[in-house]
Parts: structure tokens; sequence; C-alpha cells
């Protein structure tokens, strides 16, 4: 079973960027296996089902377009 998001979950994000990365990380991973399941559902796929499975796929470029945005602003830049 997938666990849910708590309101506290959400909250800590707003103040710790790392937290946040790793909640979208969660996030990211329950989408993909979610879709996996989907695309290997039986062979009685409609339109709703690869509808679904293509506004996954975007939003999963999104979130992982979130998670390395917070990853760079987190990187300290190095000095030479």
């Amino acid at each position: 079973m997938e666990s849910l998001i708590t309101n506290q979950d959400i909250e800590r994000s707003r103040a710790d960027p790392r937290f946040k990365q790793v909640l979208l990380a969660k996030v990211l991973e329950q989408l993909l296996a979610a879709l996996y399941r989907l695309q290997h559902a039986p062979a009685n796929a409609d339109a709703d089902d690869a509808r679904d499975l293509r506004e996954g796929a975007l939003m999963a470029v999104q979130l992982a377009d979130l998670i390395r945005s917070i990853d760079d602003s987190l990187k300290v830049p190095v000095r030479h």
C-alpha cells in the first residue's frame, strides 16, 4: 500500500528543501509504479487509459524537473 502524504509533510517540505526533494521523489516513484501497472493492465485498455498514461508521463517529467531544480539550488558553488 502506498503511504499517504500528510499535511505535516507538506508543511515541513515548505521549510526544508531537501525534505521536499525526498517527498517529491517518493511521489514520482509512486506515479511511475501506477503508470507501469496501467501500462501492463489487461488488453481491454481503452482511450481513457491511453490518455491517463500520457498525462501521467507528462506529470512524471514535471516532477523530475522540479526534483532536479531543487537539487541544483541546493548545490554549493565550488570556489577555485
